[in-house]
């Protein structure tokens, strides 16, 4: 990488804060940095994660207030942040109060000198236990296709676009990195313009070693604006394939592809899941040391969040014609699936919210013969990984589970999609809506083909006119919705970079 490149793109960035030292740059005698900011995950009623990352070894310290100005905080020492973890560390605070903004400030004091670095501060909204208004955020994919930080576009600016929207909570709905795609300085895209990138040697290449994928996290969080909507909102994070590698399952082969040294999908998918880990602000919810990130969190009376995981249980792609259920067709895994049919029953909430990595509906190929998602482009009865869908959806039927919708990013485009019974091959379900949205910061693509298995309707969509278009084309999107207390209806809203509103569909509770 160009030095004077990368010092031109820190100016812009704020450089100072952002990458002042390494942790092998780090003097002995000064204080800890905090170049990646703060993170605030998985917010319930009384409790929340808050991440951080210091750039040496040094103890995390959490403070608390429902006061601005910290007039009574509550200091909760956290745990060493050492160089196994990237020098990255959490803590769950508990005992907060329900439905308030809490403000938090983050601090680090060096293991050698004691020397308590800068706080970083920060602030979130505690799950509601009374009715009240709902304002939550969601979309995916970032730096993907190569578009990275670009300090002349003004950054990850969608960023920003959405905290001004002060949402209660956002949902990153997977490909939170791009592992597979390495950044360029700069390259020519639409109408002859040049995108350029700030670049670090981790993005310049597909990401193998365990650096290599957290060096794309540590790369994101150099964005001032995804530092300012991280300290300002909650976030719920998935996973999807560009955390590994594209359309990543267990038939990915990688013999061919001279990118890779490392050949290994499963090798590069441990060293995505250790990576991953520690740099989500995720509480781990299954068994002492699973992986597992399909999860339940309430918010309140009026809403329950339903997070799944589309792609750790999978069968391999295939063809996904299969007649009979399988460990081949599966996309959920029947534990998940049974797991998520449980959490639905026992919910009280009017809404519950599904936030699912992939659409339901749209044909996603992976090559010339196999599936990525669950559709098959047959349009015929459930085959492949659509049994395991067709099983769930008649399980929400059976049980009278009302006023289920369902989120989604993935494809590059926005949406808006009803599934209705009446025009699909495989009728035993209840209608209902899916909504689309991204990319976040990324190429965008689209619109995908419908299948006629579950009756997919499309009622909106916006996608380029050409494959793969730039930011610079305004085609970033992210999906906002609103529930109203008096009413208790549901405003889904999708909306652009520039926050204009593209559709707007307004759903009434059962």
């Amino acid at each position: 990488m160009k030095r004077r490149n990368f010092l031109q793109g820190m100016a812009v960035l704020g450089g100072g804060l952002l990458l002042s030292r390494t942790p092998a740059m780090a003097a002995t005698g000064d204080k800890p940095q905090q170049q990646s900011g703060i993170q605030i995950g998985d917010v319930l009623a009384n409790s929340a994660l808050v991440w951080g990352r210091s750039d040496r070894p040094a103890r995390m310290w959490v403070e608390w207030d429902t006061e601005e100005h910290f007039a009574k905080p509550v200091k909760v020492r956290g745990p060493w942040a050492l160089s196994p973890s990237d020098f990255t560390s959490r803590v769950e605070l508990k005992d907060l109060p329900a439905g308030r903004r809490i403000y938090v400030r983050v601090g680090y004091t060096d293991a050698s000198n004691n020397e308590l670095s800068e706080w970083v501060t920060g602030s979130f909204m505690t799950a509601p236990l009374a009715v009240g208004p709902v304002r939550f955020l969601w979309s995916g994919d970032t730096a993907g296709q190569g578009y990275g930080i670009n300090p002349e576009f003004g950054g990850m600016k969608i960023y920003r676009t959405m905290a001004e929207q002060k949402p209660d909570f956002f949902v990153h709905s997977g490909d939170t990195i791009y592992a597979d795609g390495p950044i360029a300085e700069q390259m020519e895209v639409e109408d002859g313009k040049i995108w350029k990138n700030i670049v670090t040697p981790e993005v310049s290449k597909v990401a193998e070693t365990l650096n290599e994928f957290r060096g794309r996290y540590r790369y994101n969080l150099m964005d001032e604006n995804v530092r300012l909507f991280n300290s300002q909102v909650a976030q719920i994070w998935q996973w999807d394939d560009h955390e590994v590698v594209n359309n990543y399952s267990a038939s990915k082969d990688l013999s061919q592809d001279a990118r890779y040294s490392v050949k290994s999908p499963t090798l590069l998918q441990a060293r995505a899941t250790r990576a991953f880990f520690d740099y989500a602000p995720i509480r781990r919810s299954g068994p002492e040391g699973s992986d597992q990130v399909y999860r339940s969190l309430p918010f309140g009376p009026l809403l329950d969040r339903f997070v799944l995981d589309m792609r750790s249980y999978r069968g391999p792609n295939s063809d996904n014609l299969q007649t009979e259920p399988s460990a081949e067709t599966a996309i959920l895994g029947s534990t998940q699936v049974d797991w998520l049919l449980d959490e639905l029953k026992a919910s009280t909430a009017t809404w519950k919210a599904v936030f699912c990595d992939m659409p339901l509906g749209l044909q996603v190929a992976d090559g010339d013969v196999r599936w990525e998602a669950v559709a098959n482009g047959d349009h015929g009865p459930a085959k492949g990984r659509e049994l395991e869908i067709a099983r769930l959806l008649k399980g929400i039927k059976d049980a009278g589970i009302k006023n289920v919708v369902w989120f989604t990013a993935d494809v590059h485009y926005t949406a808006a999609h009803y599934y209705d019974p009446a025009k699909a091959s495989f009728t035993d379900f209840a209608p209902f809506w899916e909504f689309v949205s991204g990319p976040l910061n990324s190429g965008s693509f689209g619109p995908g083909k419908p299948d006629d298995t579950f009756g997919l309707q499309v009622v909106y969509e916006k996608s380029p006119a050409t494959q793969n278009m730039s930011p610079y084309a305004g085609l970033q999107f992210f999906g906002q919705v609103d529930i109203d207390e008096q009413s208790r209806a549901m405003t889904v809203t999708l909306k652009d970079l520039n926050n204009d509103t593209l559709y707007t569909k307004v759903l009434q509770p059962a």
